[in-house]
């Protein structure tokens, strides 16, 4: 099984910045506030069986919880993504709401990784 958050994404992103903790407490927030919509546009292209629908939100979702290293809900999201550009929508629901499960344990992650000075 894949870690929820590797804190060494984060520890090399503040070192990316110059350690700069204020950059990355506000990248980190920006994603917390986003992902929560585009797992809505996941649902919303679940419901309408629409697997066109699923490529952006799956992408950006997997592209944004790398940088932040929730790699365990990047890994859901490309499969969502994987599959949807491929035109199925095989497991869809089930994968959404583990996105959505995950995304709670990622936020505790981030939390006491923030605590931590985002440092292993």
């Amino acid at each position: 099984m894949i870690d929820t958050l590797d804190r060494h994404t984060l520890a090399e992103l503040l070192d990316a910045v110059g350690g700069d903790e204020e950059f990355v407490d506000d990248l980190v927030q920006t994603y917390l506030a986003d992902s929560p919509a585009l797992l809505d546009e996941i649902d919303a292209a679940v419901a309408a069986d629409d697997p066109a629908r699923m490529v952006t939100p799956a992408h950006t979702l997997k592209s944004n919880s790398l940088t932040v290293g929730a790699t365990q809900l990047a890994a859901i999201a490309r499969v969502l993504e994987e599959q949807s550009r491929g035109g199925s929508m095989a497991s869809a629901a089930e994968r959404a709401a583990a996105a959505r499960a995950e995304l709670d344990l990622v936020q505790a992650e981030l939390e006491a990784a923030r605590a931590d000075g985002w440092r292993p």
